[in-house]
């Protein structure tokens, strides 16, 4: 039974035989979310110091600028994941055909 190194194990493999990325991905799409958030928030905190409207305007636009940010970065991270599920597969498959 092969035994799986833990976080920073991993983090310190110089031979990149286990991926972390997989276990971090989760972590990566909350943080991109999260800065979605802190910018919207910014922008209607600048707009609201510009006038009144635009602040509001903003406030009102602000939800579509952050389903636009979470299906993005969702995609993106998805289509990481698609590439590393496919080298993953790949490995187990070229230990069946070795034999191991």
């Amino acid at each position: 039974m092969v035994q799986r190194k833990g976080f920073f194990g991993q983090l310190l493999d110089f031979s990149f035989s286990e991926f972390i990325t997989t276990r971090i991905i989760k972590v990566l799409y909350g943080v991109s979310i999260f800065l979605a958030f802190v910018v919207a928030m910014v922008v209607i905190v600048g707009a609201f110091t510009e006038s009144i409207a635009s602040g509001f305007i903003l406030i009102v636009l602000s939800p579509l600028w952050l389903l636009l940010c979470a299906t993005v970065s969702r995609i993106t991270l998805e289509m990481i994941m698609v590439a590393f599920r496919i080298a993953e597969h790949v490995s187990y498959l070229a230990k069946q055909q070795q034999g191991g």
